[in-house]
């Protein structure tokens, strides 16, 4: 077995080990998700949003709700990252095969796994949304601002990363081109 074929099955034992876990976490998210937002938050209101203490009771439940989604969400994160690291093997494989040195493969899963980070934390702002406005309208504002902050600077991190790889490709596909050129223009004569 070939170094390429051996990274493709490494990669698809990882995406068969994450995925199932990935589903299981996502589905416990979404409960919580839908019985703080929907159930637990409005009986708050309903209540009145009594203060216990210094607090009102809604901050206090939408801070329970986050703390749980929080919890479950950081365990996707970890799981969807390994799952990254496995699709990036299956990428290398298929992109680069042979030429897969340990340094191409540590980028390319470093890069898709920030990547899923940041789709991780897109989403999970979303989800933690009507919690954090729950909780504070200008701590919804305050984190959407550091998100996006981050989220750029990762982005334009994760394509800079990838500069050689795509030069390498070019000058792959630009030394085909002048071959095949080659090629046509004896056929010619």
């Amino acid at each position: 077995m070939n170094k390429s074929e051996l990274l493709f099955k490494e990669g698809v034992l990882k995406l068969k080990e994450n995925a199932p876990q990935i589903v299981i976490s996502l589905i416990i998210a979404v409960l919580i998700w839908l019985f703080g937002v929907w159930v637990f938050i409005p009986l708050a209101d309903q209540l009145g949003n009594p203060t216990i203490g210094l607090y009102a009771l809604k901050p206090i439940i939408s801070a329970i709700i986050g703390l749980a989604l929080l919890i479950v969400l950081l365990r996707i994160a970890k799981d969807f990252g390994e799952l990254m690291d496995g699709v990036a093997d299956i990428i290398a494989s298929k992109l680069i095969g042979e030429r897969a040195t340990e340094e191409k493969l540590k980028r390319y899963r470093y890069g898709l796994r920030m990547l899923a980070y940041v789709i991780i934390a897109t989403v999970a702002y979303l989800f933690f949304l009507p919690i954090l406005i729950g909780i504070n309208v200008v701590i919804a504002g305050v984190v959407l601002i550091i998100l996006v902050i981050w989220a750029v600077l990762t982005l334009i991190n994760i394509g800079y990363m990838f500069v050689d790889e795509i030069e390498e490709a070019s000058r792959l596909a630009i030394a085909k081109l002048e071959e095949m050129a080659k090629e046509e223009k004896k056929e010619e004569e």
